[in-house]
C-alpha cells in the first residue's frame, strides 16, 4: 500500500506558502516519492534539498534533540550530567558536519545531515563554525543552570505529558500538526513550553495558539486551563516567559489557520486528494533575496528553466 500525499496544515508550512509558493510546491509535492532511490532524478534531488537545513535551523534543531534526550532521561529516573549532554552535543555536531561536507546526504538525506552551506558551496569559515558550535552548547548550559530544570529534577514525572511528540488535531476539517517541546501538567493547569535558541522579538500568539487549541481538544480542558510559555536557552539566562493567550487571540488564531488552508487548497487540481496543479500555478517569490538562501536553487525553474 502507497503513502498517501495527505493535505495538513502546520505553522512551518504556511510561514513557508507565504514565503515563496514555489518553493512550497517544491518541498511539499516535487519531492513527494523521493526517499526512493529510483524516482525520477527531479523528484530525488527535490527530496534531497527538503532535507537540507542551514546552520541556524541546525543548531536549533541539535540543541532541541539533546533537550530531549536530557528530558527523556531525567523521566526514566537516569539523569544525564551536562558532561554527559555537551558530549552528546559534539558528538552529534562532528558526525552531521563530517557528513554533510562529504555530501552523504545524497545517499540518504534522513539519515545523514545535509547542511545548505556545503552545498551551495558558501564560504563559511572555521572560525564561524565553531561559533554555531559554541553558541548551541551554551544553549545545554544555559538550559541546566535554569530554574525550570533544577524544578524538573524535583518534579513528579508522572504529571509529563510530552517530549517532542508530533501530533496532530482537526478544526474546521483541517488536520492540523503540532510538535510540543515540554508539556506537563502542574496545578491543574497544562503547561507548554517551547523551546528557542535565537531571537524572539516576533509575535508569537499564533504559534501558542495552536497549541492552546491542540491541548483544549487533547485533555477536554478549557482555555484557562492552558499556560503556554516560550523559553530562550539562547540568553545568558533561560527564563521562561510566560505567553498567556486570550479568547480573542484563539479565535483569530482558528481564523487564520482556515484562511491559510483555504489559501493552499485553492491551488489544488483535486483538493480531496491532495493533487496539485501544475507548478506554474504556484508563485514566485517577489523578494529575490530569499532566492539565494533557498533549499531549491539549483532545480528551480525560475533560475533553471
Amino acid at each position: 500500500m502507497s503513502i498517501q500525499n495527505v493535505f495538513s496544515w502546520s505553522k512551518s508550512r504556511d510561514e513557508q506558502f507565504q514565503e515563496c509558493q514555489r518553493k512550497y510546491y517544491y518541498d511539499k509535492y516535487a519531492s513527494w516519492g523521493g526517499w526512493d532511490k529510483s524516482a525520477a532524478k527531479i523528484t530525488r534531488l527535490a527530496y534531497v534539498y527538503k532535507n537540507l537545513k542551514n546552520r541556524w535551523a541546525w543548531k536549533g534543531e541539535t540543541v532541541h534533540h539533546v533537550i530531549e534526550y536530557v528530558l527523556k532521561s531525567l523521566r526514566a529516573n537516569q539523569p544525564l550530567s551536562l558532561e554527559g549532554a555537551l558530549h552528546n552535543l559534539n558528538t552529534t555536531m562532528r558526525a552531521d558536519f563530517r557528513s554533510s561536507k562529504d555530501k552523504k546526504y545524497f545517499e540518504d538525506p534522513k539519515r545523514n545531515r545535509g547542511l545548505f552551506e556545503h552545498e551551495y558551496n558558501r564560504p563559511i569559515t572555521d572560525a564561524v563554525w565553531k561559533e554555531f558550535h559554541d553558541s548551541a552548547a551554551e544553549c545545554v548550559k544555559n538550559f541546566y543552570n535554569s530554574t525550570l530544570y533544577k524544578e524538573l529534577e524535583k518534579d513528579d514525572k508522572s504529571s509529563w505529558l510530552m517530549i517532542e511528540d508530533l501530533e496532530e488535531f482537526d478544526l474546521d476539517g483541517i488536520k492540523i500538526y503540532v510538535k510540543l517541546d515540554f508539556a506537563r501538567k502542574k496545578d491543574g493547569i497544562i503547561e507548554i513550553y517551547d523551546w528557542k535558541t535565537g531571537k524572539t522579538d516576533g509575535d508569537t500568539s499564533l504559534q501558542m495558539g495552536t497549541y492552546s487549541l491542540y491541548a483544549m481538544q487533547k485533555w477536554k480542558v478549557p482555555l484557562e486551563a492552558v499556560k503556554t510559555y516560550i523559553f530562550n536557552v539562547a540568553g545568558s539566562v533561560a527564563i521562561a516567559e510566560n505567553r498567556l493567550i486570550s479568547q480573542k487571540e484563539l479565535e483569530e488564531t482558528k481564523a487564520f489557520i482556515i484562511k491559510s488552508a483555504q489559501g493552499m487548497k485553492e491551488l489544488l487540481l483535486d483538493a480531496p486528494h491532495n493533487i496539485p496543479k501544475p507548478a506554474h500555478a504556484f508563485q514566485y517569490t517577489l523578494n529575490t533575496r530569499l532566492c539565494d538562501f533557498c533549499n531549491f536553487y539549483k532545480i528551480c525553474e525560475k533560475y533553471n528553466p
